[in-house]
């Protein structure tokens, strides 16, 4: 379920929600409405049903890794936290830090999201920490790749091929059809 934390202006808002079966759901409902012939110029996403969505499209590689995941959104970003099995992301990549972490810790990724091509959201996070140690940017989009198996650095969102862009605020995901 979806929170608005409270005194947040609708510029300010944030909202947080964690993914569940009625908010996928949800989320198959509103992309199933825009990829209608005849359906709304744009639909708009709880903090919950993009959760849902993002852990949804995780291959098994990155599903195996993460556990617990909670999406904060906010405008033009999107936080997620979660457990993280810290082995899945390498020695090599966690330098001396792997020498101090347990194998369970807390994940935090944030960035925007972009349309990247006919199909897919690409979510491309620029932060992540691993408890609370932040990682330099030149390392973000290996740490992504290696945590979701991707190759570019950013998470891919299924959403139909009529979604022509996306828009980040605290109170929810827009996505916009595509012009006609």
């Amino acid at each position: 379920m979806a929170r608005v934390l409270p005194g947040a202006s609708r510029d300010t808002a944030r909202s947080v929600g964690t993914p569940t079966e009625a908010a996928l759901r949800a989320a198959r409902d509103a992309k199933a409405r825009i990829a209608r012939r005849d359906g709304p110029d744009s639909v708009v996403l709880s903090a919950a049903e993009l959760a849902a969505l993002v852990a949804d499209g995780l291959d098994a590689t990155a599903r195996a890794a993460l556990d617990s995941l909670e999406v904060t959104l906010e405008p033009q970003r999107v936080t997620l936290r979660a457990q993280v099995r810290t082995e899945r992301l390498g020695r090599e990549l966690l330098g001396l830090l792997a020498g101090v972490l347990a194998p369970r810790e807390p994940l935090r990724m944030a960035g925007g999201a972009v349309v990247a091509r006919p199909g897919v959201v690409a979510w491309q996070p620029v932060e992540f920490a691993v408890r609370d140690f932040p990682f330099p940017a030149s390392l973000v989009p290996r740490l992504v790749n290696r945590l979701t198996g991707g190759d570019d650095g950013s998470v891919p969102i299924a959403v139909p091929e009529t979604v022509g862009g996306v828009r980040i605020r605290g109170d929810g995901v827009t996505f916009y059809r595509r012009t006609r």
